[in-house]
């Protein structure tokens, strides 16, 4: 009998460990990780590929080739440093802005700008959103299948330009800036110009500010966290 209660009470102390073990396991699994940081909301692909602009090339744009993304340099969703077949350079995208994805005492007002653009985010929920673009971007940089076309205009100072990247996406080639946009990861915003294609860039502008609204309308990306 007495056995029988000592097994008992082990058997009875085995299961509240486990108990309390699961509740600090849950407990944990929370920690850190706000509930709208595990609820962003991407596209559907079918969707993003009905949407997409046709890439061409061609006047009075210079086509990169042999491109490969260097790392280990400050990059981020629209910002990176490229090798090409002619040199090294650091590009910005044409017509968006994804958030800065790590606080300075310079960016904070910047930082505050874009999260209220993009839906009313605090900071913190702004770097996230500048993180996850920044992901975005590399993830599709990295595996080196893209070209880079630019008209060698600088972003404020010689040595970095404005650029469009065309990218390897779901079987087509894509506008990155378009993927960025589409995924809630960026808003319409910065310098635009017309397209190889034809375009004017007041039409892309407008075309990208009707698709961002949308973006918004389904909560996507940045829009989707409450």
């Amino acid at each position: 009998m007495e056995l029988k209660g000592k097994t008992r009470s082990i058997l009875v102390t085995i299961l509240l460990v486990f108990l309390l073990a699961a509740k600090l396991f849950q407990s944990w699994k929370g920690q850190g990780v706000p509930e709208r940081e595990r609820s962003i909301l991407f596209p559907e692909v079918s969707e993003v590929l009905k949407k997409l602009t046709s890439v061409t090339t061609g006047k009075p744009y210079v086509i990169l080739t042999e491109c490969r993304l260097i790392t280990g340099r400050n990059s981020d969703g629209d910002s990176f440093h490229i090798q090409h077949e002619k040199g090294e350079n650091e590009f910005r995208l044409y017509f968006v802005d994804a958030p800065e994805c790590r606080f300075h005492e310079y960016n904070g007002e910047r930082i505050a700008e874009q999260g209220k653009e993009m839906g009313g985010l605090d900071r913190d929920e702004t770097i996230k959103i500048g993180k996850e673009a920044k992901a975005f971007t590399l993830q599709l940089l990295k595996k080196g299948n893209f070209k880079v076309m630019t008209k060698w205009e600088d972003v404020v100072r010689p040595g970095r330009e404005y650029c469009f990247v065309i990218v390897e996406w779901e079987g087509r080639e894509c506008y990155l800036h378009e993927l960025l946009l589409a995924h809630g990861l960026a808003r319409e915003h910065t310098w635009g110009v017309d397209l190889p294609g034809g375009r004017a860039w007041k039409r892309q502008k407008s075309y990208l500010g009707k698709w961002e609204k949308e973006v918004a309308a389904n909560k996507l990306g940045a829009w989707g966290l409450e």
